[in-house]
């Protein structure tokens, strides 16, 4: 039986960080690195796992498939993925490597994500609710993005701007090429993130947005479904 993840029921903690980031730590646990490659040109790939806890911690570990519809994260079960370990126990301040790989090798890229999250013990009574641990893990092919900006005026009045990834490759938004791209300027805490092959994201940027490029901003100004665009507020 297939299931469906939507985002916010999938994870107690979502890591979507790009490579070359610190370890991360949840809690007990450590994991390195928090992005993983898999595909054409890395076949496996494995993440190491440690335990901070004075007490063993038992993990499980299993693959999703994962796709954007509507703007949003969606995750499903999926068989494509052999992970390695799929359940260990960790002794304390042990480390554990979990190994991951492709059932069948495809040239197409192919997004997933890797869930590790601890098993808990059952608490003993009038302890309350234990939490168990959950990290959310990107699985990335390595072939190119192509990414298109545009930027809209919805019927509410509110500016969006959208980033289509037209390429074979997944691609992290930031704020600095976000900021190039649209000529837009943004407020530090604005959140952007992953754009998968073939998928698209949008983010609202008020009624207002800040503009430091003009021009750039209105190379992308298209006309929405939901709204016809209108000239844009002047540069702040």
């Amino acid at each position: 039986m297939r299931r469906t993840f939507p985002l916010a029921a999938c994870a107690a903690l979502m890591l979507t960080a790009a490579a070359g980031l610190p370890p991360a730590a949840a809690g007990t646990l450590q994991v390195n690195p928090v992005l993983v490659e898999i595909g054409q040109a890395h076949r496996t790939g494995s993440v190491t796992v440690r335990n901070e806890e004075d007490v063993p911690v038992t993990i499980r570990a299993y693959p999703l498939a994962w796709r954007q519809d509507g703007g949003e994260d969606i995750y499903d079960e999926t068989q494509a993925v052999i992970v390695s370990p799929p359940v260990f126990t960790i002794p304390p301040h042990g480390t554990q490597i979990v190994r991951v790989g492709m059932r069948r090798p495809s040239a197409a890229p192919q997004p997933f994500r890797l869930i590790i999250e601890e098993v808990p013990e059952a608490a003993p009574p009038g302890s309350g609710i234990r939490v168990a641990l959950r990290l959310n893990l990107p699985l990335y092919s390595s072939v190119p993005a192509d990414i298109g900006w545009s930027a809209v005026r919805q019927a509410d009045g509110q500016w969006a701007i959208e980033a289509r990834n037209g390429g074979a490759g997944w691609v992290r938004v930031d704020a600095a090429t976000a900021q190039a791209a649209t000529g837009l300027r943004f407020g530090d805490g604005f959140s952007f993130g992953t754009v998968l092959p073939g998928g698209a994201r949008r983010w609202l940027v008020g009624a207002d947005p800040r503009i430091g490029d003009r021009a750039r901003f209105q190379q992308i100004l298209r006309t929405g479904n939901d709204g016809a665009s209108s000239p844009p507020p002047r540069p702040r």
